[in-house]
């Protein structure tokens, strides 16, 4: 056997190798469809109950991250509920001493309770309940995100009369800062909800306190490093055609992306100590990271049915939030090219 039928033969294992670990991870993925998960929207401050952030479907599993400007702010979100509805909601923060959140149920069938704080508003016709927070002593990992916040309430209602209803977060802490609100529980998402996670996850990266420069820097510099030696220092360097430029940055992508989230998970455990449900995370840190491998593989050494994997790659890579968002849509670009150009060359 010579040299060249070996490395061939070794690559093919290496390839299948890569590919059956794919296929694992996915199993694994789908044992994860148990777990909770919000979806993520970034709030601001909404102050005045006017101006009170409206929450279409308060059954449905949000999480809204919120802003206190200065100390003794009151943020708003409003929603309609009927008779026998039941609304959960929790509190959290990125950091234990920034702010003190207080909530504050407001609607028709609530009967009033608690000590209400100065400058909170409640409507002619509607009662208040006040929910104190209780100062955290260690924050809980979030597998998803991932991320370490400090759980300040949980409260549950049951509404009894039909009606519109307010949360008011209160901040009696002595400085601004951020908060969460997680409302709901049914875990759904509609398809363009679920697409711009990645980013939207971006978004909740800077609120939690990450500079945006490392936040859009870190993917960045990955691509650009990558693509400067597979076009220019690789020891076959590849050639310059739109599939492979477009399939290269996408795989790029998917590896960023993975590394990004590894090290927040790192950054997140060194505050929360080892979590069981890390194990979530590192399944969705695994899954880009395979694919984006396997993409790469594929743009250096072409393969059968090279085009419709790439397009099954980036597919995936929108189900399990691989590669920004970007990243899919280029490899599956990719694959189209490649399919195109093999379907010409067939008819030539």
């Amino acid at each position: 056997m010579n040299k060249f039928n070996a490395s061939k033969i070794i690559n093919a294992i290496i390839m299948k190798r890569l590919e059956a670990a794919f296929a694992v991870i996915l199993i694994l993925l789908s044992l994860t469809a148990g777990v909770s998960a919000h979806s993520p929207v970034l709030t601001g401050e909404n102050q005045g109950i006017d101006h009170a952030f409206s929450v279409q479907d308060p059954v449905k599993s949000w999480a809204f991250y919120g802003t206190f400007p200065d100390a003794g702010s009151v943020s708003y979100y409003t929603f309609d509920l009927q008779q026998g509805d039941r609304v959960w909601f929790s509190v959290f923060t990125p950091t234990r001493d920034a702010v003190y959140p207080e909530a504050v149920l407001i609607g028709p069938g609530v009967e009033d309770a608690g000590e209400l704080f100065p400058g909170v508003s409640v409507p002619a016709g509607s009662g208040y309940l006040v929910i104190p927070g209780t100062k955290p002593d260690h924050p809980e990992y979030e597998p998803f995100t991932p991320a370490a916040n400090y759980q300040w309430m949980k409260a549950e209602y049951i509404a009894e009369v039909p009606g519109t209803y307010y949360i008011a977060m209160v901040n009696k802490g002595t400085n601004a800062g951020n908060y969460g609100l997680a409302l709901g529980f049914r875990e759904e998402f509609t398809l363009a909800e679920w697409i711009m996670i990645p980013l939207s996850i971006g978004n909740v990266r800077v609120w939690e306190g990450s500079s945006q420069a490392f936040v859009v820097g870190f993917p960045v510099f990955i691509v650009l490093f990558g693509m400067v030696y597979l076009f220019r220092f690789k020891k076959e360097p590849l050639p310059l055609h739109p599939e492979t430029i477009a399939g290269s940055a996408g795989g790029l992508l998917y590896l960023a992306g993975s590394g990004f989230m590894l090290v927040q998970a790192l950054m997140a455990l060194m505050k929360t100590g080892f979590a069981g449900s890390f194990l979530v995370t590192a399944i969705f840190i695994l899954i880009p990271l395979v694919m984006g491998v396997l993409i790469l593989r594929y743009m250096m050494r072409p393969v059968k049915y090279r085009g419709a994997k790439l397009i099954l790659l980036g597919v995936l890579g929108v189900v399990v939030w691989g590669g920004y968002v970007v990243g899919p849509v280029l490899v599956i670009c990719a694959g189209l090219k490649l399919l195109v150009d093999g379907i010409k060359q067939k008819e030539g």
